[in-house]
């Protein structure tokens, strides 16, 4: 039991939410947690020593999707959006005796990275003081106050997205591609979902009438203190003992400790993104060349 459709990029791009609306349709089968993470590099941050394709094989990947029934279900669906920067998940998804479908979606990167910029502050991964421009800054130095958590270190490096995707068109061939822009997303959402769904051999009807949920929103902690407790203690449980916790406990912790950031931006924070905006033009270029997408909208 190994799944038929991989959700490999991009971070920050709505993954998290079409995730969630495809499992959410009867002909789909999720992971038992969104990212399994099994198919990582080994010098990734976020490498599992317990949890991983060069110690564990394909049998321990299958752990992942053990509630499926390909009778049942026409998709088994796993999203991990850091796997569009590695080696190993093209390389073991290339050799399955069926090659999955592969979704990636990808966000203008200079507010890819702006986001990411959010999020770290809102979750004090990194000092609240701290401006966007000094961020990119700091990124550019390689400086140690940011953390290699969550990748914060590669918040530009994520975002030239062409220089990644060849390690994929090389082992896939076309057709089992399908890229999408998280701005359609964003702005149509139930639309977008639908789309997804033809591609995938899906009844799009079933989204007629659905509300897709959006998941991770912008926020911040109240208290750093309790959001740093509440991870140390995550820190002594396996994986999917942490997930299934902070499910059940998410709507709690949320109304103690979490608050809406807002989304206004300063003139300084603007024009950062003005000049990022500049800096990826080659690469959203050769990008729009690899995908045949239409960037316009990020210019």
């Amino acid at each position: 039991m190994l799944p038929n459709a991989v959700l490999a990029g991009a971070p920050k791009s709505g993954t998290s939410s079409l995730f969630r609306w495809l499992a959410d349709h009867p002909e789909v089968c999720g992971s038992s947690v969104k990212e399994t993470r099994f198919l990582l590099d080994p010098d990734d941050c976020l490498f599992q020593k317990n949890s991983n394709v060069h110690e564990h094989g394909l049998s321990g990947y299958e752990r992942y999707f053990d509630g499926c029934d390909y009778g049942l279900a026409k998709v088994v669906l796993e999203a991990t959006p850091a796997y569009l920067y590695q080696l190993t998940a093209p390389d073991v998804l290339s050799t399955l005796d069926t090659q999955p479908e592969l979704l990636f979606v990808f966000r203008r990167p200079s507010e890819r990275a702006y986001s990411q910029f959010r999020y770290l502050q809102g979750r004090a991964r990194i000092d609240p003081r701290l401006d966007f421009r000094r961020f990119i800054e700091l990124v550019r130095e390689g400086d140690p106050r940011i953390p290699t958590h969550g990748h914060a270190n590669f918040a530009l490096a994520f975002g030239r997205y062409s220089d990644y995707l060849p390690a994929w068109l090389e082992r896939f061939p076309l057709e089992r591609f399908h890229f999408f822009l998280f701005e359609d997303l964003r702005h149509d959402p139930r639309s977008f979902v639908k789309a997804v769904a033809v591609r995938l051999g899906l009844e799009p009807s079933f989204y007629d009438d659905y509300a897709p949920p959006t998941e991770n929103r912008s926020s911040r902690v109240r208290s750093t203190w309790l959001h740093r407790a509440r991870r140390r203690a995550g820190r002594h449980v396996s994986r999917r003992t942490r997930e299934r916790v902070k499910s059940v406990t998410a709507g709690a912790y949320s109304l103690v400790n979490v608050e809406s950031s807002g989304s206004r931006r300063t003139s300084d924070e603007a024009d950062v993104l003005a000049e990022l905006d500049a800096e990826f033009e080659p690469f959203n270029e050769r990008l729009a060349e690899l995908t045949g997408l239409d960037l316009t909208a990020w210019r």
